[in-house]
């Protein structure tokens, strides 16, 4: 065995093209699963976007006047979706949790109403006057393509 030389069979220590790509394969393995596990642990939260979720469509915008309730109903339950103004929609529970009555709305007050025990909620589910103190259950509201969408928020 020479000096020069660095192994007993003769060959160079050097790391030919096989070593490299097995390093790149690996290289690349571990890369995708740390991605995997990143993208497993982060929160999807983010990542919700409201026009995509379940939604349940009420009317189109040009058939809801300002001022004008629809009481619609999404699987079992009923929801009153209220136009306050030409801007703004308000989606509440349609039945009241005190006397299981349907709710109406009052446009004159801004108000929603039980005509069964006159409990008064306002636009946002709280209770304005009554004996109860449960709010309403409150539901997103969306436009989209000149339709009216609620949400589960």
């Amino acid at each position: 065995m020479s000096v020069t030389e660095g192994r007993v069979d003769g060959k160079g220590s050097g790391i030919g093209v096989n070593d490299l790509l097995l390093g790149g394969v690996v290289t690349l393995i571990l890369a995708t699963i740390a991605l995997s596990i990143g993208l497993y642990v982060l929160p999807a939260g983010h990542l919700e976007i409201p026009e995509i979720q379940p939604a349940y469509r009420v009317v189109r915008e040009a058939d809801f006047p300002v001022g004008a309730s629809r009481l619609v109903r999404w699987g079992e339950r009923a929801i009153l979706v209220v136009r306050a103004n030409a801007a703004e929609y308000f989606a509440l529970q349609g039945v009241s949790p005190s006397d299981d009555c349907i709710l109406e709305w009052d446009e004159a007050s801004l108000r929603v109403y039980s005509p069964c025990s006159y409990v008064v909620y306002d636009l946002h589910g709280n209770v304005v006057t009554g004996l109860t103190t449960a709010p309403l259950a409150r539901y997103g509201v969306f436009v989209r393509d000149g339709a009216v969408y609620v949400t589960e928020r």
